[in-house]
């Protein structure tokens, strides 16, 4: 097809066992853009919200950067979850090694209760006193609350509703309620109401188990009788129309798909709401399963941005779009240590570069040969267009009424006489075939002499060949049996009017030649126009190396001295 995948770089990603980054090798890039989306495009149309400036609220600036982009809330993990993630971490090797036998164990398994206990160790069995992203997000939505508790809203009519206060919308899609089972959904709630927030008005998407009952909940999250709805990807997505008193969205968990993540922030940023700003809360338990996950969603959504935001001038798609981008900050931070996604990027932007370098040598070597042929079809183009003017000076009409043709010696002005004696020549001449090849002259026809031969092809079939001798491209080539159904006279009349044709089609050739010979010749010889940057990347990853080879000295050396210490 028009549009394929390219085998990329070696990538780092998150290990789902969350202890650190390991290299995988993945598809990187979609290359020849313009075919695949044409492809597309035939069957589908896409208009992005930037596109089409829908009227939604713009997001807080974040207090570190100034940049209008989602708040990455990072939650420091208990010592519990770090002995955890190191079983994971074992299990993810026994597997690995192949030391689990089949259907013991997988790393699917591993991942979900990575996930679960990121989000809280109740989930997986286990405890803690630390505080986890439960009360941290309670702490976040307390204050957020209490903030705009007394904010007054329009109703329906455009007039002040007398009920104020804002709403906050969170989304978890693990931990949900169940019967008589701890959950997340009813922690969360006993956190809000030790903190303030009256109990009634923290409702979950769940209490709503058919469509009256959600449009009941949206109605009273409309009018300000809800300040927290908390609810799964699932039921509380497409049609949740709850936007108007949204004042913060908060991400408890990360789900696998970037459409699950797009739609979860379209209830808020979304046309409707009332805010002059909102907030979107992205909390993330450091060195846990989260890193995993936000790396696999950047990964997944960097394409899916690029092919809807691709021009079809371009051929490849491989910069990371900005939303694309805050999920590779989430990755950066969850994992623990930044400067090891800094080198992952700095290895793939080296790499990116070095391909241009090399396909700048391959252009030069192709502008080369691009000149040469550019000149031999100027050549081509050139001759065909003398030939054909010189064809249109010498060309008599023989259209309508003005028909003349001679065939072997005598004057026809009738077509049908004129193809009848013509097809009669050839075929006997087909019959006879003959010794050497030679063209023989059988008639004239608008000033030039028409000229047949016999020839075989490849598979020894013989074949009549008629042409007008002066006139380029005029060959016919017949078969027998096409011969005996062809109007070779029409087919050489429609040869004489083409002349036109062939001539313009000659000069743009001529001028198409022209100008890539032009453009050839301004571009050979260049050097890399981005070499300095290829330089300042090979530096860069250079001092990166660097670096990480003194923190993992310091912390081998570290490590030595508190063995010895112990020793002693």
């Amino acid at each position: 097809m028009g549009g394929h995948l390219r085998r990329g770089r070696l990538r780092r990603r998150g290990r789902p066992d969350g202890s650190g980054l390991r290299l995988k090798a993945r598809f990187a890039r979609f290359t020849n853009v313009p075919e695949l989306l044409r492809i597309f495009h035939v069957f589908g149309g896409v208009k992005t919200g930037e596109a089409l400036r829908l009227p939604a609220p713009p997001l807080v600036p974040r207090p570190e950067d100034g940049r209008r982009a989602p708040e990455t809330v990072v939650v420091p993990p208990s010592p519990e979850l770090e002995r955890f993630m190191a079983e994971l971490a074992a299990r993810a090797e026994r597997i690995r090694g192949g030391l689990a036998q089949k259907g013991e164990d997988n790393l699917l398994s591993i991942a979900t209760a990575g996930r679960l206990a990121a989000l809280d160790l109740r989930l997986v069995g286990r405890s803690t006193e630390m505080p986890g992203k439960v009360e941290v997000a309670a702490e976040r939505i307390a204050a957020i609350w209490a903030e705009h508790r007394e904010r007054v809203y329009r109703g329906p009519d455009g007039a002040p509703h007398p009920v104020p206060g804002a709403l906050q919308i969170v989304f978890c899609d693990l931990g949900t309620p169940k019967p008589g089972e701890w959950s997340v959904y009813e922690e969360l709630r006993s956190q809000l109401v030790a903190r303030g927030l009256p109990r009634e008005s923290v409702r979950f998407i769940h209490e709503a188990n058919d469509d009256r009952e959600k449009a009941e909940l949206f109605a009273a999250c409309r009018e300000g009788r809800v300040a927290e709805l908390v609810g799964s990807t699932k039921r509380m997505g497409v049609g949740t129309n709850v936007q108007d008193r949204a004042v913060a969205l908060h991400h408890l968990d990360c789900p696998w798909r970037p459409a699950d993540l797009h739609q979860r922030e379209g209830r808020i940023l979304r046309q409707g709401n009332q805010n002059p700003e909102v907030r979107i809360l992205r909390y993330v338990t450091e060195g846990s399963i989260d890193g995993f996950v936000w790396g696999t969603v950047e990964r997944k959504a960097s394409f899916i941005a690029q092919v809807m935001k691709g021009r079809l001038d371009v051929r490849e798609i491989e910069d990371v779009g900005d939303v694309a981008l805050s999920y590779q900050e989430v990755k950066a931070i969850a994992t623990g240590n930044p400067l090891l996604i800094e080198q992952a990027e700095a290895e793939a932007e080296l790499t990116r570069l070095e391909r241009l370098e090399r396909a700048h040598a391959r252009a030069q070597v192709q502008l080369r040969w691009s000149i040469q042929a550019s000149e031999r079809e100027m050549a081509e183009a050139g001759r065909l267009l003398a030939q054909a003017e010189a064809a249109l000076a010498r060309r008599l009409d023989t259209r309508g009424e003005a028909f003349a043709m001679v065939v072997q010696g005598e004057p026809i002005t009738r077509r049908s006489e004129a193809e009848a004696r013509l097809r009669a020549l050839l075929a006997g001449l087909l019959a006879r075939g003959s010794a050497d090849g030679r063209p023989l002259e059988v008639g004239g026809l608008g000033g030039f002499t028409v000229t047949a031969s016999v020839d075989r092809g490849l598979d020894g079939r013989p074949a009549v060949v008629v042409r007008l001798e002066g006139v380029p491209e005029s060959e016919l080539r017949l078969s027998p049996w096409e011969l005996a159904e062809a109007s070779v006279v029409s087919r050489l009349e429609h040869r004489l009017a083409g002349l036109e044709r062939l001539r313009d089609e000659a000069t743009r050739r001529l001028e198409r030649a022209w100008e890539e010979l032009a453009r050839a010749q301004d571009l050979v010889g260049k050097p890399f126009p981005q070499a300095e940057r290829l330089a300042a990347a090979r530096e860069r990853v250079r001092a990166i190396g660097e670096e990480l080879e003194r923190m993992a000295s310091g912390t081998a050396d570290g490590a030595q001295r508190l063995s010895e210490r112990g020793s002693t």
